[in-house]
This record gives structure tokens, C-alpha cells and sequence, in this order.
């Protein structure tokens, strides 16, 4: 429901409404937003459908609401309301354009307009952030290229608004105390002056921001509103910062291009700065944070295989949200990851059983369930963790194979030859499954799996656990598996009778390397890596499989890195990763080569 038919049919606003500032009003939209009220957030964000800041956070509202669907109405619901706020935003900066020579007076009025302008310019950043990601969500060269030059605006926006407050802070409060990580310090990081180009021209006119002229008149804006959009500028520069260091090192010329750079420890130093406000952005910012320390450095491995690196920081941010977003169940899923990365399963089992208790959204449900079902497979507790992937099959819209797949390796794992019908199921769902780089590992995988049941009673259950094993490894999830699970996965690996046990050629060696190094030792992992590599230095560097390869050249070279003695070793060896090509997740692994390769220059 658009917000203008929405607000005709809720009445007059209550007086206390409407003696409330917007940006508190604001704050409490979002805040019933986190804490499942998705209802009851739109509602009020619509009762004020001619208040810029609150139709802002009302786009952020419909924003989430397509993201966590992803249903084709609701992401064209987000576009609409997302370009409105653009227009809302643009008709603004054109009109303090044009008389920005006459507003910057001595009144009191005027220095108000002055961060309203300020404000302004923070939204129709935000908005062209959010536009972005629907955009690339597109998955097409097209929707790569348009994301890109929406981003392209908005950084120009940020990088003006945060140097614009950031003077205006400096003179009226004083130096920026950013919590840790302490970052260099926050200047523009790159400003676009390549060759002109034929999007230069398109709505660009409309977002020529006027230079504020502010002659001394900062005194009279009030300090706490200058706090309040350093806060709030905080949230999108820093964010915007944190998502583009995240990209795969192919991207960086294209990026560079484009006229913007990151830096990550910035990025997450502005959040956190973020998340201490009053400003609406301030959950987001903590959302994004665990966003951060609970997914984003354990899926690339940012830490290695210290997959506990973010825990403390999680934890932190959870406890000092308890107050305001006990019960939210996106608090409550990342209750649940921080958990599960400590290796506190029970724990993590508990808090995404009340996140799926809590959530109003069927996307968060399956997200929790999905979690779940990791928590099983974690614990090598095959039976639970394939009941729970059956249910995902038959409840996800975009993840059906993948699915089969982890229901398939856990019912082999137990010897379930009355379910094997399961792998009948997976190679019909692989022929129909889209291009991508998940789909691509589903169908190399399915060569892996028996064609009829006669075939998979000739399979050992090692044999399957090996792939389970694979799955933790590759989801960097086998480092938390608890001391006693990892122990069991080493003592399984050893005791392989045959090679015909063994789905993929060195997978065990990849396997125990990995073991070995979870448990601290280097040395013994090293071998471990060497023994794959020599296992398969024979086989093509673009085979099938050429991901054991890949990953374990990467793990001794990681290994060897880390003493001064092999550090040249551990270096050419990393180096040389570009012999492997159109392996999977060889743009994840390729990120992490970048990181290490990067701290030892």
C-alpha cells in the first residue's frame, strides 16, 4: 500500500505525534520495524506522507521488506517509493541551488534550513545505496553497469555531505572521536576525474549540490543536530565503505573507475560511531555490524580459520541492544550466529528457535531454519540436519537444489537407502536449475552422487561424510565444530580404507590440513596440504575438481606466510594461484589471496 492512500485512512495524527521532531518520530518507525512490527512501522511512517525524513525511513521499511521477500512485487514496490524519494530529494537541492547565495543568513530560520539541507543531501544518498542493490540484485551486465553509476552518485553525495558536517562538527564540537578501530583519517578517498562519458550527463544536473556558504553562521545551528547528521551521514559513508572493500579484487579497476574507493576499517569505524546515535540509522548500523563480524568474515574467511575473531564484537553489540531489541528476531538470528561461530550449539539452536518464533517475515523463518540445519550438520548429527534440509526443499523458492543436495550427503552419511530416492530428485533439479556460481558447484557435484539405489549400496558412509566434510570446509564452518566433532572428522579422515572412498582425489588431505590447522598445528597441517598437492599434480589446474587444488595451495601458502623463514615460499605460492582458473568459489578464495597478499607488501 502506497504511503498517500495508506495515511488517508488512518485519521487525524495523535497530538503527541505531531509535537514529536521527525527524526524521532523516525527512529521509533524503525525501531518497531526491528522489533517485528512491520505493520505497525509503515502505518506510522505513513502518517506523514509529505515529511521527507519520514518517508525516508518509510523507504527503508519497504527497502527491507523486499529484501528479506524478495517477491517481484515487493521489489518493484521499493523502486517506486526508492526514485520518489530521489525526486523528493533532487527537487530540494535545486531549489537551495538556486537561491544558496540568500539562505545562509544570520537567522536562526536560515541555519535550520541549513541542516535541512545537510539531511537532505544524507537521504538521497541512502536512497541511491538502496536503489543500487535492488539494481544489482538483477543479476544481468545491465543491472552490474546501472549499479555502478547509481553508486558512483551517491558516493560523490557522501563524500560532500561528510566533509560538509565534518566541518561544521570540527567547529562547533570539536575534533571526531571515532570509536576502534581507529581508521586514517576520514577524507574524501577518491574523487572521479576520468574521461567524460555519456552518463556523465544523465540527471546529473539535478544533483549539482550547492557549496555551503557558512560564514561563521554554524553557531547558530544547534549542536546536537550537528551530532545528530554526523551520526546519520556516519551510517551511509561508512556502509557504503564496508560493502566496497568486500568486493573481489577483479572488480577494483572498475571500481577505481568509477571514481570510488573503500576502506574497510573506516567503514566500520563510522559504523560504530553509527550505532551510538539517536538518528534513525543508528539499529541499521548495528544490524550491519553484525551483519559484519557474523557472516561476512567467516563466509570469506577474513580471520582464517579463527572463525571466533568477531565473537567478542558481537557479542558486545547484542548485550547493549538487549534493552531495545531483545525479542527482534533479527537480534535474535544473530544471537544465533555468534553462538554458533563460538561453537555454542545449543545456544545457537535456542536463539534461532525464538528468532523463528518471533519473525513475521516467511524469509526469516527459512533463514532461521536454514541455520539450523548447519547447527546439525556442525554437531555431525546427520539424521536432524537431513530432516531439517527435507523441509527447507519443499519451503525455499530459490535454494531447492541446494537443499536436495545437503538432504542427499546426510541420508548417504546414515546409509537411508529407503529415502535414496533423494538422488534421483537432486539430478532432475540440477537439469533445471539457473546459471550461477552455486548452481555450477550443485551440478559438478551431482557426477559425485549414485544414479539408482543399486549403485548407492556399493558406497561407504564415509564416503558421504567426506562431502558433508567438503560442505563444512568450503562454508569455513568446520572451525566450529567443537574440539571433539573435529577430532571425530580426523580420526574418520586416517582411517580411509580405500581410495574409491574418497568422492574427489585428495579431498581426505585437504580435509585433515584443515583439522590440523583449527587445532593449531601448523606444521602437521603443512604436510597434510603438501600430501594433496603432490596427490594431484597430475590433474589439470581447470579439472572439475580443481578446487582441492586450488584451496590447498592456498592453505600451505597461508601456512608458510605466517613464518618469516617460508614467507617468500608462502608468497610465490599464493602468487601462482592464477594457474587455477573456473573452480568453486574462486572468486571468494581469490578475495582472501588479495587480503594476504596485500598485509605483506
Amino acid at each position: 500500500m502506497a504511503c498517500s492512500a495508506q495515511s488517508a485512512s488512518l485519521g487525524e495524527n495523535t497530538s503527541s505525534d505531531e509535537e514529536s521532531p521527525e527524526w524521532i518520530l523516525a527512529r521509533q518507525g524503525i525501531n518497531l520495524l526491528i522489533n517485528n512490527g512491520y505493520a505497525e512501522s509503515e502505518a506510522l511512517f505513513c502518517k506523514f506522507p509529505n515529511s521527507l525524513v519520514m518517508y525516508a525511513g518509510y523507504s527503508f521499511t519497504v527497502f527491507m521488506d523486499a529484501l528479506m521477500s524478495f517477491e517481484e512485487e515487493k521489489l518493484s514496490k521499493a523502486i517506486v517509493v526508492l526514485k520518489e524519494v530521489e525526486k523528493r530529494c533532487t527537487a530540494q537541492t535545486g531549489w537551495f541551488k538556486s537561491i544558496s547565495q540568500k539562505v545562509f543568513g544570520s537567522s536562526i530560520e536560515n541555519a535550520q534550513t541549513l541542516a535541512d539541507q545537510l539531511e537532505t543531501q544524507i537521504i538521497l544518498a541512502d536512497s541511491q545505496v538502496c536503489l543500487a542493490i535492488i539494481t544489482f540484485l538483477q543479476q544481468d551486465l545491465s543491472g552490474y553497469f546501472k549499479g555502478g553509476w547509481v553508486l558512483r552518485k551517491a558516493w560523490k553525495v557522501y563524500q560532500r555531505s561528510y566533509k560538509d558536517i565534518l566541518t561544521l562538527y570540527k567547529e562547533k564540537v570539536g575534533a571526531l572521536q571515532l570509536p576502534d578501530p581507529i581508521p586514517t583519517p576520514l577524507t574524501p578517498i577518491c574523487d572521479f576525474n576520468g574521461p567524460a562519458t555519456e552518463f556523465d550527463d544523465e540527471s546529473e544536473a539535478d544533483w549539482d549540490l550547492p557549496e555551503p556558504q557558512f560564514n561563521g553562521q554554524s553557531e547558530v545551528i544547534d549542536k546536537k543536530t550537528i551530532m545528530r547528521l554526523m551520526e546519520a551521514v556516519s551510517f551511509g559513508y561508512g556502509l557504503f565503505q564496508l560493502g566496497v572493500s568486500l568486493l573481489p579484487p577483479s572488480l577494483t579497476r572498475l571500481i577505481s573507475f568509477l571514481g570510488f574507493a573503500a576502506n574497510r576499517q573506516n567503514g566500520i569505524s563510522c559504523l560504530m560511531y553509527a550505532r551510538l546515535g539517536v538518528d534513525m540509522r543508528a539499529p541499521l548500523a548495528s544490524l550491519a555490524l553484525l551483519w559484519y563480524h557474523t557472516i561476512v568474515r567467516p563466509f570469506y574467511a577474513i580471520d582464517g580459520v579463527k572463525v571466533q575473531a568477531g565473537v567478542d564484537a558481537a557479542t558486545l553489540l547484542i548485550k547493549e541492544s538487549q534493552n531495545e531489541f531483545g525479542n527482534s528476531a533479527l537480534f535474535l538470528f544473530f544471537a544465533g550466529r555468534t553462538s554458533r561461530l563460538n561453537s555454542s550449539i545449543p545456544s545457537a539452536l535456542d536463539s534461532f528457535e525464538k528468532a523463528k518464533q518471533n519473525a513475521n517475515h516467511r524469509e526469516i523463518k527459512i533463514l532461521c531454519l536454514h541455520e539450523i540445519g548447519w547447527c546439525h550438520l556442525i554437531e555431525l548429527d546427520y539424521s536432524n540436519a537431513r530432516n531439517t534440509f527435507v523441509r527447507l526443499k519443499h519451503a525455499s523458492r530459490w535454494s531447492m537444489s541446494f537443499y536436495i543436495y545437503l538432504a542427499a550427503i546426510c541420508i548417504g552419511a546414515v546409509q537411508d537407502f529407503a529415502n535414496f530416492s533423494i538422488f534421483a530428485e537432486l539430478r532432475k533439479s540440477s537439469r533445471t536449475s539457473r546459471a550461477g556460481q552455486l548452481d555450477d558447484f550443485l551440478r559438478r557435484r551431482v557426477h559425485c552422487c549414485p544414479k539408482d539405489l543399486e549403485t548407492a549400496k556399493s558406497y561407504t558412509s564415509f564416503y558421504f561424510k567426506l562431502l558433508v566434510f567438503e560442505m563444512l570446509y568450503l562454508w569455513n564452518a568446520l572451525a566450529s565444530c567443537s574440539r571433539e566433532k573435529v577430532d571425530l572428522i580426523l580420526t574418520e579422515c586416517k582411517n580411509m580404507i580405500s581410495p574409491s572412498d574418497e568422492p574427489r582425489l585428495g579431498l581426505a588431505n585437504l580435509i585433515l590440513g584443515s583439522c590440523h590447522s583449527i587445532k593449531g598445528d601448523l606444521k602437521l597441517s603443512a604436510i597434510y596440504f603438501r600430501n594433496c598437492l603432490s596427490q594431484r599434480k597430475n590433474e589439470l589446474a581447470t579439472a572439475e575438481d580443481a578446487h582441492i587444488s586450488a584451496f590447498a595451495q592456498y592453505e600451505l601458502g597461508h601456512i608458510l606466510t605466517q613464518s618469516e623463514e617460508t614467507r617468500e615460499e608462502g608468497k610465490l605460492l599464493l602468487e601462482q594461484m592464477n594457474r587455477y582458473s573456473h573452480y568453486d568459489f574462486e572468486a571468494r578464495l581469490n578475495v582472501r589471496i588479495h587480503s594476504i597478499l596485500r598485509h605483506l607488501e
